[in-house]
């Protein structure tokens, strides 16, 4: 599904991505240092599940 050095990323880790990105505070630099993965593919994960808008700002989103 998602890409992480050549790897997908498992049904678990990206279910944990998600509740991250849903649950915490946390920027997409900060997630993808917790699971050891790019912050590309935390964006993609973002993109695709549609969790955080950010209206063309970096510091602040509005949860979908």
């Amino acid at each position: 599904m998602f890409r992480r050095q050549g790897k997908y990323l498992d049904p678990n880790e990206l279910d944990r991505i998600i509740w991250l990105l849903r649950e915490s505070e946390l920027t997409l630099s900060e997630i993808a240092t917790r699971m050891s993965c790019s912050r590309g593919a935390i964006a993609a994960v973002n993109r695709r599940f549609r969790v955080r808008e950010y209206k063309g700002l970096r510091a602040r989103w509005v949860m979908n």
